[in-house]
């Protein structure tokens, strides 16, 4: 055992056993046959021995390896293992490996019930299909061969701010979302192994990034856009092939549903008269939702039943026997033309007017609530503004009744009030 110096370095040869240096125990040069001359640390753990380089000289020096040794020894005599450590980090999961647990493992998930149904896998397809082109976009951004457990909130909030100039607030919203449940997946092990790919002291990146602000959407019909849609659908149920989504839409008009509610319903919901009983399977909220029907509502259904074919299951059945029809877009494309509406127009407005018809007319926000199938409050809670108007009206009302008893001017008529003070 000699000190190791530049000078030994410089005249060690390939047949030259290893030199190791009695200033840190454990560090050690060894000559390959092909020249090269590469520092290590040696060491014991456990009754295993183990070995780690450095690097090699001349790019290392005597004195840069043998602070490198330092350290390392340092590692040891806590009970850490270096090169166990070394292993890890270059086995460690990639942000590829990442997207590739979350299609595997997380993305079947996403709409389980729905697969389920053969009418509805064309849909989960595309989306399927979108979403894997958002985490190809992440990865991207992120680096493919980034360690997972190297990303950290600044990596996260420079992709959020790349994804929201290319797509937009909402959309990089969304996107981030994505992202974020793809992490989490990091921080439990895989199946078959024992460790995550991110220590739970680093947790999810994504946490704490500001989202982007969103104005939630305020669109809703007046009378006059929703005479002119009614005039729309009657011009497209005239063309050829037309197909049963003009009167789905109808539904929607009347009912307020959701457009997929409407396209996938089915006679047995209607059995009960003048009710409409939406399984939970249909529903967001995954709970039955009996819908009393309008007279208008029940004037459609019972025509639709005249004219239904004999055996098909669905109310509004598709050009295939057996299948609903598919999409209401195309039919939705046409009444927006021809009714003169914008292109903030969706087909989702339907269900807002309907709402905001009710708010309007003074009905509470409880009954909306159940009229639209809601099971949380603060959801009807968007359509609270648009009872201003009726508000407004009791309001000048009961100013009118308490200004004419207060001035006696007779004004108004003052009603007693009825009840018992305790």
């Amino acid at each position: 055992m000699k000190t190791l110096t530049a000078a030994v370095v410089k005249a060690a040869t390939p047949n030259t056993p290893l030199v190791w240096d009695n200033k840190v125990r454990g560090l050690v040069l060894r000559t390959y046959g092909s020249g090269t001359k590469t520092f290590c640390f040696r060491y014991r753990l456990d009754g295993v021995g183990e070995q780690i380089k450095i690097g090699r000289w001349p790019e290392w020096s005597v004195d840069a390896a043998r602070e490198r040794a330092k350290e390392l020894r340092r590692l040891v005599d806590q009970g850490r293992n270096p090169a166990e450590e070394k292993r890890e980090r270059r086995e460690a999961a990639t942000v590829a490996d990442l997207v590739a647990r979350y299609i595997r493992e997380h993305l079947p998930t996403k709409g389980a019930k729905l697969r389920e149904l053969p009418y509805f896998a064309r849909t989960m397809r595309y989306r399927e299909t979108h979403e894997r082109k958002v985490l190809d976009e992440i990865a991207s951004i992120l680096g493919q061969r980034t360690k997972v457990a190297d990303v950290h909130g600044g990596d996260i909030r420079e992709m959020h701010k790349t994804l929201t100039e290319r797509h937009g607030g909402p959309s990089g919203n969304r996107m981030l979302g994505i992202c974020s449940k793809m992490f989490s997946l990091a921080l439990a092990p895989m199946a078959g192994e024992n460790k995550p790919w991110r220590n739970a002291e680093q947790g999810n990146p994504c946490k704490g990034i500001a989202r982007n602000h969103e104005e939630p959407r305020q669109r809703f019909f007046s009378q006059q856009e929703l005479a002119r849609i009614v005039d729309a659908l009657d011009a497209y149920g005239k063309a050829p092939r037309a197909g049963s989504a003009a009167d789905a839409i109808r539904l929607c008009l009347l009912c307020g549903c959701r457009p997929q509610e409407a396209r996938l319903a089915r006679w047995e919901q209607f059995e009960e008269p003048g009710i409409w009983v939406k399984p939970s399977s249909h529903m967001k909220v995954r709970r039955e939702h009996r819908l009393p029907l309008s007279p208008a509502a029940i004037e459609l259904i019972e025509r639709l039943r005249k004219r239904c074919k004999e055996g098909s299951p669905w109310v509004f059945p598709g050009r295939h026997p057996g299948e609903p029809v598919q999409q209401l877009l195309h039919c939705w494309n046409f009444v927006r033309q021809h009714a003169g509406l914008g292109m903030d127009a969706r087909l989702y407005t339907l269900r807002h007017s309907f709402a905001s018809v009710g708010a309007g007319g003074g009905l509470s926000l409880h009954i909306l609530g159940k009229l639209l199938g809601h099971s949380n409050a603060a959801t009807t809670q968007r359509y609270a503004h648009l009872a201003d108007d009726p508000l407004r009206e009791a309001a000048e009302k009961i100013g009118a009744v308490i200004d004419g008893a207060t001035n006696g001017n007779g004004g108004a008529e003052v009603l007693p009030i009825k009840g018992r003070w305790s």
